[in-house]
């Protein structure tokens, strides 16, 4: 990959999404307009807030990592991994 934070950016945009579904689900619970049982829409929340937290934090900790990968410079970069 030329840069390498382009695959944390994706993932924070992933994350991102993932926790608007989320939000989406929630706000039709709010409002009455939900078409799922209550029980499973809860469920579909947890669910997708978890996960998108989950890629966020992913996110965060690829870009750390590369960004420590390209502080020490390219020669201690084949170690790393």
């Amino acid at each position: 990959m030329k840069n390498k934070n382009t695959h944390a950016t994706l993932l924070v945009l992933v994350g991102g999404y993932i926790l608007y579904i989320a939000y989406m689900l929630f706000d039709k619970m709010r409002s009455g307009a939900q078409e799922m049982p209550p029980a499973l829409n809860i469920a579909a929340i947890a669910f997708f807030a978890l996960a998108g937290l989950g890629v966020l934090l992913y996110a965060w900790k690829t870009w750390r990592k590369d960004d420590k990968a390209d502080k020490e410079g390219p020669e201690q970069e084949d170690q790393i991994k």
